[in-house]
């Protein structure tokens, strides 16, 4: 039985051609292009550009797909910062601030880092480096491990707002 600190995942390879994505539900084929073309890290080999054409020589797609129970799922399903600027829950330009650790923030003499905004892909850019992910920036900026879900806020319609509060509008919507 798994309970619901287990971290089980079931590693999943799946082998599509062009053929095999041509013959998808038009909707299905849809999203599945939407989805491959915003996480086009997990894919391994090249994608044809005539997907709704099969041809002699299909380019084979190789995606590493990993999945939970649904116990799991609810409580530790990875939302990313794109995911919720593609929703509409975040758009570019919005200000985001990081909260400091309490010792960092009274040796800086503030207690938060501002000028920050959302990117135009959705994204955080801090340092040169683009986040997707909100915990390795809060990390980058604190100096040490931290959720940034819960120390990452977006300005939206004037008042701070916590990033975990955006991916719970996220989740209703998505899970």
């Amino acid at each position: 039985m798994i309970g619901k600190t287990s971290l089980y995942r079931i590693l999943m390879n799946i082998h599509l051609n062009d053929s095999d994505i041509s013959q998808m539900p038009e909707q299905l084929r849809n999203s599945f292009l939407h989805w491959l073309t915003k996480r086009s890290q997990a894919v391994q080999a090249p994608v044809s550009q005539h997907l709704g054409k099969p041809q002699a020589h299909a380019t084979q797609l190789v995606l590493n797909l990993e999945s939970q129970t649904p116990e799991q799922k609810s409580d530790h399903s990875h939302v990313s910062l794109t995911q919720l600027f593609d929703a509409g829950i975040t758009k570019q330009g919005m200000p985001v601030r990081v909260r400091l650790k309490k010792q960092l923030a009274n040796k800086q003499g503030r207690q938060y880092i501002n000028n920050l905004a959302i990117s135009a892909k959705g994204t955080i850019v801090y340092s040169s480096q683009e986040y997707n992910q909100p915990s390795p920036l809060a990390k980058d900026i604190t100096g040490g491990a931290v959720n940034g879900w819960e120390y990452i806020e977006v300005k939206k319609n004037d008042q701070w707002v916590r990033l975990d509060e955006l991916r719970k509008t996220w989740r209703k919507t998505n899970d």
